[in-house]
Parts: C-alpha cells; sequence; structure tokens
C-alpha cells in the first residue's frame, strides 16, 4: 500500500472537497462511499488524507486564514474543488514522499474504527487499535515489531529469540508480559497489564521498569514519571473508550480515532470534563449521550463534518 497511486490520492482529494461544500447531495454522499469499498487503495488514500486534515485541524488559525477557508453561503463551485482537491493532492504526495525508510517485514494496517487480532509466527497475540500500521519482521536473531502509528496489545509467548517493539522514540522490551503501546505525536505511551516491560529510549542511556498496572510514555530522551493504568484492560479491545474527568476537548480528540471525518469543538467547552465508559463503535450514538449530560449541542454538516458548540438556553 506504500506504493499508492497518484489517481487514488486525486480522486481522495476530490471527494473530500466535495463532501465539505455546503451544497453536497445524499447521492453525493452514496457515491462517495461506493467509490471508497470499490478498491482497498480508495480506502488507504482516503485514511492519509483524513490524516493530513487532521493534523491541519491542529494548527492555530489565524483570522486571515479563517477567512480563506470560509466557505461560500452558496457551497462550492466546480473550480473551487478542483482546486481545493489539487491543493490536497500536492500536499499529500510531499507528506507522502517525505516518510521515514519503510521497516523491514510484514506490514499489517487497520482501518478507521477497526480492531484486529492476530496470532503470528511465535504463538505472539497481536491486537491492533483503530488507524494502526505495523511490521512484523521475525529472523533466527530477532523477533521485531515496528509500530509507525496507531496502537497494538502484544501478549508475548516464552521464546528464546529477543523480542520487543520500536518507535519513534525508542524500544519496549517485554518479559513474560501483556501490554499495550501506543504511538502519539512526539511520544510513546506503554500500559502494562501483566508481567513487566522495560524502555530504552533511543537517545539517552535510560531504562525504566513498568509492572502490572502501571503505564508511562517517553520521548527520545525522557521517561515520564509513572502512573496507575486507567482501568484493568485496555478497554478499547471491547470498542469502548473511558472518561474519568477528562477535558471534553481531549476526549474528543480520542473519540475521533475511530471516526472518518472531522470533529470540531468550540474553544469556550474547553474548561468541560467527562466521566463514563462510552462505545467507540457508534460514534454518532456516544456524541448524543455527551450531548444529554454536558451543556453542548452536536452539529452535521455532513456525515464526515461535525461542529460541537455550546447548548443554546
Amino acid at each position: 500500500m506504500e506504493n499508492i497511486s497518484r489517481e487514488a490520492i486525486r480522486q481522495a482529494s476530490l471527494w473530500m472537497a466535495r463532501l465539505w461544500a455546503d451544497d453536497v447531495t445524499e447521492q453525493d454522499k452514496q457515491a462517495f462511499q461506493s467509490w471508497l469499498t470499490a478498491n482497498p487503495e480508495n480506502e488507504f488514500a482516503w485514511q492519509q488524507l483524513e490524516f493530513l486534515q487532521k493534523k491541519f485541524s491542529n494548527v492555530p488559525q489565524t483570522p486571515m486564514s479563517r477567512k480563506v477557508l470560509t466557505k461560500s453561503r452558496r457551497g462550492l463551485s466546480r473550480r473551487q474543488v478542483l482546486l481545493l482537491g489539487g491543493i490536497s493532492l500536492g500536499t499529500l504526495g510531499l507528506v507522502l514522499s517525505s516518510r521515514a525508510e519503510i521497516p523491514n517485514g510484514a506490514e499489517y494496517v487497520t482501518a478507521t474504527g477497526e480492531v484486529r487480532t492476530l496470532t503470528l509466527s511465535d504463538g505472539t497475540t497481536l491486537a491492533m487499535n483503530t488507524g494502526t500500521r505495523v511490521y512484523v519482521d521475525f529472523n533466527q536473531q530477532e523477533r521485531k515489531l515496528h509500530l509507525m502509528e496507531g496502537e497494538i496489545m502484544v501478549t508475548s509467548s516464552h521464546h528464546l529469540t529477543p523480542f520487543y517493539v520500536s518507535t519513534q522514540q525508542g524500544r519496549v522490551v517485554p518479559i513474560g508480559t501483556r501490554f499495550t503501546v501506543r504511538q502519539q505525536r512526539g511520544s510513546t505511551q506503554v500500559s502494562v497489564y501483566e508481567g513487566e516491560v522495560a524502555l530504552h529510549p533511543m537517545g539517552a542511556a535510560l531504562t525504566e521498569h513498568l509492572l502490572a498496572g502501571e503505564q508511562t510514555q517517553f520521548n527520545a530522551d525522557h521517561i515520564e514519571q509513572k502512573t496507575h493504568n486507567m482501568s484493568e484492560e485496555a478497554l478499547w479491545l471491547e470498542q469502548k473508550i473511558l472518561a474519568q474527568s477528562t477535558p471534553l476537548t481531549e476526549f474528543i480528540t480520542d473519540l475521533a480515532r475511530y471516526r472518518r471525518g472531522i470533529i470540531k469543538v468550540d474553544p469556550s467547552l474547553a474548561s468541560l470534563r467527562l466521566t463514563g465508559v462510552f462505545s467507540t463503535q457508534d460514534t454518532d450514538k456516544t456524541l448524543y449521550n455527551i450531548s444529554q449530560v454536558l451543556p453542548i449541542e452536536v452539529h452535521y454538516r455532513t456525515a464526515l463534518w461535525v461542529n460541537i458548540t455550546p447548548k443554546i438556553q
């Protein structure tokens, strides 16, 4: 899938621009779904474009950029759609061409909202959360999992060959254990549910051991202080998400990993906090449920663009 065609990228860009338009129709949405499921390459191109758009949406907007990005009341013209598609195509092409060198091994990928479990050749169980990409590289000298993005749970088997998980920030070495590793922006998060793991940041002579019930995160040269796991199990395996007095903005960022498109939260809602266990399988239902317990309103511009605003009293 690394050899994704420029045609698939171009089509995904045009579909995103079309779905952004104010005059998008139900027929447009149905045609998009048909295109999306027609070819695995289409879905992969769409995932990459969504990922890129989410990165852009986190960049603070100046008054000028807000003015430029504001849509016309009469919707996007065909010329504007083609222009947005061309911009997306060029930008995504630059991102794809600038990727780091692809690791050795077999590649495994999950789509947005998908959770998948594999049994590897040595008996290790590998569970993959939404939007995950991992390379499995086993040989006679060592067994490696290269986590490129997303989150995995590993239940390691007893084996004489050395085993570890590598991320952008370092290595996670299990000692007969069950644990999760999540690749975040600029850091790696690790939670242990059974046994023990050793953390080795790549840029420092540091080693930290995590025991069952502990979690932490690290970057290339620093390991954060250990804390207790928020739950006894990784709830994403059951397609659930936990909030414990979690800021609404943080919760929505996590929920958005399981949903196609974009969810925008009004900055004035940053002080709201949420507690409970919610579904990641039906994100629309979860958005409705939180609107019943918090003073917010959920607005759908399209099925792929959701705005959360303060509730009008």
